[in-house]
């Protein structure tokens, strides 16, 4: 499947070590997609020789390392969820202790938010390392910017079945006693007005809480829904992964459906299913109490 160009924003992020001076050091970037809220970025790690002639002494350093692991931390709770992030609204100087839910240190410092079209985030993620940071300071990204999400949210995208036959993290419940929600990561009714859900892989760090969500919700629930489960084929085979066991086990039950991301063509067969789902403004799930 060939790249869609799409757009971008992004934003530099610097550090001002100290606020009387005020001079201004770039740090990191930060790219999103406006249309998942998903983004990416990464900083410059904490000795790099960038700061020789910024840290006076190693309480500067200490700060400086204090402050950016605390904005890491906010980043990171809206990677897990996206749709918590507020930056879609896309002003020149937005607040970023708002889009962030958390006051940031006032030594960091956004950029205005800029735009770009790409079908490469990788070269534009390099590109502007190259420009703000400079590449003898800061090794270039790899592939893995290509998360996994995004690839099955372009491979939809580009069939135009979001929010037309695809409903995106719906929220649900294992069963209507229990107080517990998840979200799925998208979702569809088959022709036969039969639930089937979405799940992407998670992260190694959110694989027992995956599990356990979807063990409760098997488990609790009778109704003939489908899970469709997908996952990089290097995650599941990884030996220090633990994909593979709790998808097995998972899988005894006939209702989950792994799909193993081994080349392009691995969602083909999940897309057809889905251009043949019921469109979303027709949807009748009223005998159907887990969607929360």
């Amino acid at each position: 499947m060939a790249n869609q160009r799409h757009k971008l924003w992004y934003s530099i992020i610097s550090y001002i070590p100290n606020l009387i001076t005020y001079e201004r050091v770039n740090i990191g970037i930060i790219i999103g997609n406006p249309k998942t809220n998903e983004i990416t970025y990464s900083f410059l790690p904490e000795k790099s020789k960038k700061f020789r002639y910024f840290f006076w002494n190693n309480i500067d350093r200490k700060i400086y390392k204090n402050s950016v692991e605390y904005l890491e931390f906010l980043l990171k709770k809206i990677q897990v969820n996206p749709t918590i992030f507020q930056v879609a609204h896309y002003e020149a100087d937005g607040d970023w202790n708002n889009f962030l839910g958390g006051k940031i240190s006032e030594n960091i410092v956004f950029s205005k938010i800029h735009f770009a079209i790409t079908d490469n985030d990788i070269n534009i993620f390099n590109n502007l390392i190259s420009t703000y940071i400079g590449d003898d300071f800061f090794p270039k990204q790899d592939s893995n910017i290509i998360t996994l999400k995004k690839y099955v949210f372009e491979t939809f995208e580009s069939k135009k079945l979001i929010n037309t036959k695809l409903k995106s993290n719906l929220k649900i419940k294992p069963s209507a006693e229990l107080p517990l929600k998840f979200e799925m990561d998208y979702t569809y009714l088959t022709q036969n007005n039969q639930v089937s859900f979405i799940q992407i892989g998670p992260k190694q760090s959110q694989i027992n809480e995956w599990y356990k969500n979807n063990v409760t919700l098997l488990s609790k629930n009778s109704d003939n829904f489908s899970l469709n489960m997908i996952i990089k084929e290097n995650d599941y085979e990884k030996p220090n992964q633990t994909f593979k066991p709790f998808l097995l086990d998972l899988e005894s039950d006939k209702r989950v459906n792994p799909t193993i991301i081994t080349n392009k063509d691995s969602l083909s067969e999940l897309v057809k299913n889905v251009d043949k789902a019921i469109p979303i403004s027709e949807w009748n799930t009223e005998d159907k109490s887990y969607i929360a």
